[in-house]
């Protein structure tokens, strides 16, 4: 008798299993999502942060099975304000991971935290030590960092036939870490000269007037932002563009700024990871998206970065059949994804840094008018440069 009823035990707590399991499966994957929604940097932010909302639409905001919960928060571009958002998701809102921030002084403060609470966190922060000293299992990069997109540069002009060149920058870490990558694969007596500029410069005359158009072949900018139309309007009218040809570095041309540069920013090269004006189905397909999303603006490189670190999280949720809880598979697959996107394959390399094809840019007039970036050659799957900097 006693074996009757125990044998029934044992089948009602199988079968409560067998209930309780699949509502387990049914909670929600919870992403924490936050970039700089106010303050200097959110005309990046918020795109970005509404690209990774489109990607996740794409797929029915359903992954594996799984309805995906996406929490938004704004770091404000402050590192301070955006380690206390990060620790209010990891450990009030209990994410499964962290898909945030493009701000450099704001990922450096979040990497220490990230590994400490080993949570896998997907960043389009450029920063060259996530991949270096503050290297982890669970940071990956989807970004080139500062020293892949300012050695693609060097590498375009010196193909173009530079020999010497002037250098204008921020006065800060991303500023002078592509001014150390000039300087390297050019020399330092091929480096004329080279300034930096504080964030938010209004007046550009003092660095341009110490430029002496004979002296170089061009100058390399790596200002972003609000800044760079600044200066492109300031440098066409000390009658620079006519004589030393400025080659913008990382998203110096970006198409969310093209709608503010002058006119006289026609014939400006770049190289980075995204154009707008590539021709495949995948780009059609997110441009198009983005577009209806935002009354027609077009999408940039911001953008496009968000999109595919989120593409590349779906990727590899679905390696792992939406088991985002177990962070050391989810991890393992992530590692190892290869996604096709609008602008081609992308991955993680070995320290999880982006791998990802570059276009050389040149602005140019569209059918419409408008400013827009003509791609021009690609260049395959870049990875970033550990062996010139370690």
């Amino acid at each position: 008798m006693m074996c009757h009823r125990f044998a029934g035990a044992v089948i009602g707590i199988v079968a409560l299993g067998s209930v309780i399991q699949p509502a387990l499966s049914q909670e929600p994957i919870k992403i924490g999502v936050m970039f700089p929604l106010t303050g200097p940097i959110s005309a990046q932010g918020g795109p970005e942060r509404d690209a990774i909302k489109q990607a996740f639409a794409e797929e029915n905001d359903t992954v594996a099975g799984r309805k995906i919960e996406l929490l938004y928060e704004d770091s404000t571009g402050r590192p301070d304000v955006g380690l206390t958002k990060t620790k209010a998701l990891v450990e009030r809102d209990k994410v499964d991971l962290l898909l945030s921030e493009l701000v450099s002084s704001v990922g450096a403060a979040m990497a220490p935290y990230v590994t400490e609470q080993k949570i896998p966190w997907v960043s389009t922060v450029a920063l060259d030590s996530l991949t270096r000293a503050q290297k982890s299992p669970y940071i990956f990069r989807f970004v080139p960092s500062t020293y892949q997109y300012a050695m693609v540069a060097a590498q375009a002009t010196q193909k173009m036939g530079w020999k010497k060149v002037y250098f204008l920058g921020w006065n800060a870490p991303p500023g002078h870490e592509s001014a150390d990558v000039v300087k390297k694969l050019y020399g330092a007596d091929n480096l004329v000269g080279a300034q930096f500029s504080n964030i938010g410069t209004s007046d550009y005359a003092p660095y341009l007037t110490a430029m002496d158009a004979g002296k170089a072949n061009g100058m390399f900018a790596a200002m972003w932002g609000a800044d760079a139309p600044r200066m492109v309007e300031q440098y066409a009218e000390y009658g620079l563009n006519k004589k030393l040809p400025i080659f913008g570095i990382a998203s110096f041309t970006s198409e969310e700024l093209l709608a503010v540069m002058p006119p006289q920013a026609a014939g400006i090269q770049s190289a980075y990871t995204y154009c707008g004006t590539l021709d495949t189905p995948e780009n059609k397909k997110f441009v198009d998206g983005f577009k209806a999303a935002h009354n027609g603006a077009v999408p940039g490189s911001y953008s496009y970065m968000g999109y595919m670190a989120a593409k590349m999280v779906i990727a590899a949720l679905k390696e792992i059949n939406g088991k985002a809880e177990d962070h050391d598979a989810f991890i393992n697959a992530l590692s190892k994804v290869q996604v096709k996107g609008p602008m081609g394959m992308t991955s993680f390399d070995e320290h999880h840094g982006m791998v990802a094809d570059f276009y050389h840019l040149t602005i140019e007039k569209g059918p419409d008018g408008k400013l827009q970036n003509r791609c021009g050659e690609r260049i395959a799957q870049v990875k970033d440069p550990y062996d010139l900097f370690p």
